[in-house]
């Protein structure tokens, strides 16, 4: 077992001489192999090893270990770094808090000790458990790769050496060489889900099949190429579909919609683990299937919210992946002669014949649109965002509601939100920049022309 570990690991650059190596070590059968083999490796290479240990606190047994440990790597020349683990959680949550609290302790050791690689006892049972579990609980197809052999971690790297051995040539193992290792009482207790999947599934299938812990490993890593190449495709497309913008992610529906529907489905994977997941927002399987069928269905335009305010907006050929805000209610009075920033990428500014506009330097560049507004205009004008009921002159004789022309003229809506209502003192609405012009700002040529408005956008 020990040139079948020092063989593959080496071909595998599991180490490397001048490697500083971090060991997870529980004093448990599997991490304490782990570390027997290690030292064997480290006296060959010239890689250093130490040690991290948890105290979870949770056996009586537990202080023993801790002092073992310690001992054994004080004779052995091995740096030693421990901590306590002081929650009182109920059974539901001990495991998956222990590990947060596991795998920061190593982060930071690999920080402040600077480790470049961490390694960690898992091996081909745990990889069978993992799976299974997974299975059971549903998980999307990336998950199903179970526990991976290495990957990036903290400043480094971590790495799963003993994969490759099974539970029972570990027990072999340890009994040849006389391993000191200690027995967790709490792996007798069938409180927790990986123990029941460990006393009462896996045994039965490896009766069903003897290869069956062979045959998960098989499949793990064909998965595991599977999401290669699923990752790579759906990568580069993203690339050239997807733009970040202020408020989240806009995304390319057109092309994504003439794609197969399979390609949808993981494009839209890959999609969310880019963005929310990245930033430790949640994604469900319902979640991910109400998003698929709406990117499927010709409704020109849905929400979907998601957790922590985000939403997903559909807009006829545009998806937007975006932070829920509240636009302020806020009303502008527009004097003569001046010009106010409505946003960061909008400017507005009134001129007369008399009283000019001074148009800052940086937004000369910028678009521009223009009204010019007869002396009958009344002053002073006013600038808001729109209320529900407004109503736009279109001739002397036709109002509509400005909701209803939006409608009608396809405008999403994420640029009805952000629109801009432009009104005369008399509350008449004159203009709705870059969407709608009321007859109010069509000057007849018998009209005497006074007033000049000038809407700049940053492009």
């Amino acid at each position: 077992m020990l040139e079948k570990f020092y063989r593959l690991g080496g071909k595998k650059n599991h180490w490397r001489k001048g490697d500083r190596i971090l060991l997870a070590i529980s004093g448990g059968l599997d991490s304490m192999i782990l570390l027997f083999l290690m030292c064997r490796v480290a006296e060959k290479t010239g890689c250093t090893v130490g040690v991290a240990h948890v105290n979870h606190q949770l056996r009586p047994e537990s202080d023993e270990e801790e002092r073992y440990l310690e001992a054994f790597c004080r004779e052995n020349q091995l740096a030693f770094y421990s901590k306590r683990w002081e929650e009182n959680l109920l059974i539901s949550s001990v495991e998956v808090r222990a590990r947060e609290f596991r795998y920061t302790f190593f982060k930071s050791i690999m920080e402040k000790e600077s480790f470049n690689t961490l390694m960690t006892a898992h091996h081909m049972d745990d990889q069978a458990e993992t799976i299974l579990m997974r299975l059971t609980r549903g998980s999307t197809l990336r998950n199903l790769v179970g526990i991976r052999e290495e990957q990036s971690f903290g400043s480094g790297r971590l790495i799963r050496p003993l994969l490759i051995f099974s539970k029972d040539e570990l027990k072999v193992f340890a009994k040849e060489q006389n391993i000191v290792y200690f027995e967790d009482s709490s792996n007798h207790s069938d409180l927790y889900f990986r123990n029941r999947v460990r006393h009462h599934v896996v045994p039965y299938l490896k009766e069903e099949n003897r290869n069956f812990l062979e045959h998960i490993s098989t499949f793990s890593h064909q998965v595991d190429l599977v999401d290669e190449l699923i990752q790579e495709i759906t990568g580069a497309k993203y690339k050239e579909w997807v733009k970040k913008i202020d408020t989240g992610w806009q995304l390319d529906l057109s092309v994504l919609q003439n794609e197969s529907r399979s390609f949808r489905y993981f494009f839209l994977q890959f999609f969310l683990q880019k963005t929310l997941v990245e930033k430790n927002i949640a994604i469900n399987k319902e979640q991910l299937e109400t998003l698929y069928n709406i990117l499927a269905q010709s409704d020109p335009q849905k929400v979907v919210m998601l957790e922590k305010g985000w939403r997903f907006i559909k807009e006829y050929n545009t998806a937007f992946l975006v932070q829920e805000t509240t636009i302020p209610t806020v009303e502008f009075s527009l004097p003569i002669g001046e010009g106010i920033f409505l946003s960061d990428t909008e400017w507005l500014g009134l001129s007369s014949f008399d009283r000019p506009v001074i148009v800052p330097e940086r937004i000369k560049a910028w678009e521009a649109e223009e009204r010019l507004l007869s002396v009958e205009t009344k002053l002073p004008l006013k600038v808001r965002h729109r209320n529900a009921g407004d109503r736009i002159a279109l001739t002397p004789f036709l109002t509509k509601r400005l909701n209803r022309l939006f409608i009608d003229r396809k405008i999403p809506n994420s640029s009805r939100e952000n629109a801009w209502v432009i009104l005369t003192d008399r509350n008449e609405i004159l203009w709705v920049p870059k969407f709608a012009n009321s007859h109010l700002s069509i000057p007849e040529e018998t009209d005497k022309i006074h007033y000049r408005l000038l809407y700049k956008t940053k492009g």
